[in-house]
C-alpha cells in the first residue's frame, strides 16, 4: 500500500500524523509526506520521506497579520464574530493547496498511492484524492474545531475543485481517524470515525538529566507553546506571572520553553528550573500538573499521559480544547484576558487544592485514549480494508484518475461513503 500524507508547514499539524506514517513503514507499506520545500527538515526530522512541492509561503506572516491586534472578548461578553479571522485562515489553507496542487499531483500520476492521508488545514488532501478515486483520510490532531471549512469550501476552493476534475469539495473526507476519546471529541453526527490512539510526538528529544530522576515533592509543568510570541501576542504569554506565583508553593516548577522564550523567565524562584526546549512526553511523566496555553499538541500530549491540566487559552482555538477538557473533570479552563496578579493568585491556589480530583479524572481520560486502537492496528486495519473494499471503504472505486483533463476525471470522483463507525 501506498499512503500520501499532506500537511501544512506547520509542526503542530504535523506532528500528530508522524506515529501512523511509522506504523506504516513499519508494517511494509509506503508512505510519501508533501508539504512545502522550507518544511523538508521537519518532516526528514521524524524519519519519514518528504516531498517538497509548490513555492513557499510566509505561513507565520500571514498568521500573524490574521491575528494583529487580536484580543479575546471581555469576561462575560458574547465576543466578536471570528468570520472575518476565520475566513484569512481558511484563505490562508486554500492558498497553500494552490501553490501544492500542480508538484504534488504530477508526483501523484506517477507514485499512484491508494490512500490520501490529511491533516484538518491541509486540504489539498481531499481533492486529490477525489481526482484520483483513492480514499481520503482526514488525521486528526485534537479537538476537531475545523469543521467550519464547510461552510466556505466552495468559495475557497472552488477553483481549484474545478482545475482537478472535482465535482464536490468535501472537507471531511471519507473517513476521519479520530485520536480524541470520545468524551473529549466534539460530537458530530456527519462525520465517519476510525479511532486511533493519540501517541504524542514532539520533534528530535533528548532527556535533559533534571528530568532523570522523580522529584520529591509535586513537579508542576508550566509551558507557553511556539506560536503567541511568534505572531505578536505578548499579552497572552501568560508563563512568566505563573512561574513567579508558583514560587511560594510547595513543588517543583519545570519551565519547558523555547530559546527565545528564555529571555522572558527572569529572576526565577529558587523552585523553578528551566530545561528549555524539552518535548513534553519526555517531561510530563514525572509531573503532577501541566498549566498552558491550550495547544492542541500540550493538550493531547498530557491527555494521553493522564496528567491534569489548567488551560488558559488566549486564541480561539485554544478556547474549544479547553472548554472540551475542562467538561471531562481534567482540568480547568481559565479565561486569562484582563486577569490581575491577584485573580491568577487566587486560581493558581484553587487549582492545587484541587488536584487530587483532576488527576483521577485525568487518569480515566488517559486510559481510554490507552484503550483506542495503535497506530500499528489502525495501519493493519486500513491496509485489509483497502485490499479487500470492506468497510467505510466498500463504494470507493478503485481505479485512479491518470488522465488531467477535468472532463475525464470528473467521473471519477468517489462516490459518498455510508455506514462506519459514528
Amino acid at each position: 500500500m501506498r499512503a500520501l500524507f499532506i500537511t501544512w508547514a506547520w509542526n503542530t499539524h504535523f506532528y500528530p500524523m508522524v506515529p501512523l506514517g511509522h506504523a506504516l513503514r513499519a508494517a511494509g507499506h509506503e508512505v510519501m509526506v508533501a508539504s512545502q520545500p522550507s518544511f523538508t527538515s521537519t518532516i526528514t526530522d521524524a524519519g519519514l520521506p518528504a516531498l517538497p512541492v509548490g513555492p513557499d509561503i510566509d505561513m507565520q506572516g500571514r498568521v500573524t497579520e490574521a491575528y494583529r491586534n487580536w484580543r479575546p472578548p471581555a469576561h462575560g461578553a458574547k465576543g466578536t464574530s471570528k468570520a472575518p479571522r476565520g475566513r484569512r485562515t481558511y484563505q490562508l489553507a486554500a492558498d497553500c493547496a494552490e501553490a501544492m496542487a500542480d508538484e504534488a499531483m504530477d508526483f501523484a500520476h506517477s507514485w499512484q498511492p491508494d490512500v490520501v492521508v490529511y491533516e484538518p488545514m491541509a486540504l489539498l488532501g481531499p481533492l486529490m484524492a477525489a481526482h484520483l478515486g483513492v480514499p481520503a483520510m482526514r488525521l486528526l490532531w485534537g479537538i476537531d474545531f475545523s469543521r467550519a471549512i464547510t461552510l466556505l469550501g466552495d468559495e475557497l476552493f472552488g477553483g481549484l475543485a474545478e482545475r482537478l476534475g472535482v465535482d464536490e469539495f468535501a472537507p471531511l473526507g471519507d473517513v476521519t481517524l479520530d485520536s480524541c476519546p470520545p468524551r473529549l471529541q466534539v460530537p458530530a453526527d456527519d462525520v465517519t470515525r476510525q479511532p486511533l490512539r493519540y501517541v504524542p510526538y514532539n520533534g528530535p528529544a533528548r532527556l535533559p538529566a533534571v528530568l532523570r530522576r522523580r522529584p520529591d515533592r509535586p513537579r508542576i509543568a508550566v509551558t507557553w507553546g511556539k506560536t503567541l510570541l511568534p505572531i505578536g501576542l505578548h499579552d497572552g504569554t501568560l508563563g512568566p506571572r505563573i512561574v513567579r506565583a508558583l514560587g511560594r508553593h510547595d513543588v517543583d516548577v519545570v519551565v519547558a520553553t523555547s530559546a527565545d522564550q528564555r529571555q522572558h523567565y527572569t529572576a526565577l524562584p529558587d523552585n523553578v528550573s528551566h530545561v528549555g526546549p524539552v518535548p513534553l512526553d519526555l517531561l510530563l511523566p514525572g509531573c503532577a500538573a501541566i498549566i498552558h496555553h491550550g495547544g492542541g499538541g500540550t493538550t493531547m500530549t498530557a491527555m494521553s499521559h493522564g496528567v491534569p491540566q489548567l488551560l488558559l487559552p488566549w486564541i480561539p482555538d485554544g478556547v474549544v480544547t479547553a472548554r472540551q477538557l475542562q467538561a471531562t473533570g481534567s482540568g480547568r479552563h481559565l479565561q486569562p484576558q484582563d486577569l490581575d496578579d491577584t485573580a491568577l493568585t487566587d486560581a493558581l491556589e484553587a487549582f492545587l487544592a484541587d488536584l487530587p480530583t483532576y488527576q483521577d479524572h485525568a487518569g480515566r481520560l488517559g486510559r481510554e485514549n490507552r484503550a483506542l486502537p495503535t497506530p500499528s492496528e489502525v495501519a493493519t486495519l486500513l491496509a485489509a480494508r483497502l485490499s479487500g473494499r470492506t468497510g467505510p471503504w466498500a463504494q470507493v472505486r478503485s481505479q485512479p484518475c491518470t488522465s488531467r483533463s477535468p472532463a475525464r476525471c470528473r467521473n471519477m470522483t468517489m462516490d459518498r461513503i455510508s455506514g462506519g463507525t459514528r
